[in-house]
């Protein structure tokens, strides 16, 4: 049943390619795609390790638990109106494709199907919404505020205050608010950066002491309240910041940012606002990588998953503007690499099953 997401990638990008309108009406034509995206993720069924226990929570949604606020509340609201059970799998489905739509819109992103596709293969959160479901939400709420912070820092805070209702990891992504002065400073010398990010990357600081030291500068409530260490050790991450395979599908794609900063050069290429974005595209792939090197503090790196694909959507982008097909193929087919083979093997989220064949 891999072959799903195969068909979302090939539909949805078909017909975003057609799409050019980038108002508000925007959403409202490029709702067949958020009605297949909430289709796929909210008919899952046993994808991925974490689907049984929140579907036990949205049947039983008055236990205590250690779950974040907002998510308690929207899970309990639904409850009330009815809709538990594979219900709640639709609406934060829908929860996401909105708020990825509208954040993309405010990028002003013109090569749509692009884009997506990247989205889809790179960022890999589509896949990932399907096991850890609040922090994917938290993820694409931290993505909308990381685009604010260039126009709206107010309207920015507020959504990253909403994503730690969802998952308090979030908080972290206040430190961004200077999103601008921190991108370019960390990308002043961009190859020296991406040189770093190989080497600490394939380090491992995964023990004990070194998560005791870490904890001990987790604020009391955190880890009384919402139990930091079930939060960050659970099994929607195990194991995922010592294992180098995990880290590789990653670095593989370090070529290709070190090929994109050509555009840096080119200043016909990028507009002011674009190298903004790039810069933060290059730190976010960097903070993906790096994040790594621990368990316990390997959730961060969830949040910049998709400004991640920032540089690379450019420079394919300018290959394709180009009508230079061969680069751009190429380019397309490798970043899919460790996408296809993820769905080939079908292994955890990548082997997808619905609830209509059951």
């Amino acid at each position: 049943m891999s072959v799903v997401y195969l068909l979302n990638i090939i539909v949805s990008c078909f017909y975003l390619s057609r799409i050019k309108d980038r108002t508000w009406n925007f959403l409202i034509k490029v709702s067949p795609v958020i009605l297949l995206w909430v289709l796929i993720v909210g008919s899952q069924y046993l994808v991925g390790a974490d689907y049984l226990p929140y579907l036990y929570y949205f049947n039983n949604s008055n236990d205590p638990v250690r779950y974040e606020p907002l998510f308690v509340f929207f899970t309990r609201l639904l409850a009330g109106i009815g809709i538990k059970g594979q219900g709640p799998f639709y609406f934060f489905a829908a929860l996401n494709a909105i708020v990825f739509f509208i954040a993309t819109m405010r990028l002003k992103i013109k090569h749509m199907a692009m884009f997506y596709f990247l989205f889809v293969v790179v960022s890999t959160f589509f896949n990932n919404q399907m096991n850890g479901l609040r922090q994917c939400i938290a993820c694409v709420l931290v993505y909308w505020g990381f685009v604010e912070f260039y126009k709206r820092k107010f309207l920015g805070v507020i959504l990253i205050f909403i994503a730690i209702g969802f998952h308090y990891s979030a908080v972290v992504c206040l430190f961004f608010v200077p999103i601008v002065k921190l991108s370019s400073i960390f990308t002043r010398r961009p190859k020296i950066l991406l040189f770093a990010t190989l080497v600490f990357s394939l380090m491992s600081f995964s023990n004990e002491n070194l998560n005791n030291i870490l904890l001990q500068y987790v604020p009391d409530y955190l880890k009384e309240e919402a139990k930091y260490e079930a939060m960050y050790l659970d099994n929607e991450n195990l194991s995922k910041g010592t294992d180098y395979l995990f880290k590789l599908s990653k670095l593989i794609l370090l070529p290709v940012y070190w090929f994109s900063l050509k555009l840096l050069k080119n200043k016909d290429e990028l507009s002011n606002e674009e190298i903004v974005y790039f810069r933060f595209g290059l730190l976010s792939f960097c903070l993906r990588n790096l994040f790594l090197i621990n368990d316990l503090i390997a959730r961060f790196s969830y949040y910049f998953w998709i400004p991640s694909i920032f540089p690379i959507y450019f420079i394919i982008r300018y290959y394709w503007r180009r009508k230079n097909y061969s680069p751009f193929v190429l380019l397309l087919l490798y970043c899919s690499i460790p996408y296809w083979i993820k769905i080939t093997l079908a292994m955890a989220e990548y082997k997808y099953d619905s609830v209509f064949l059951h």
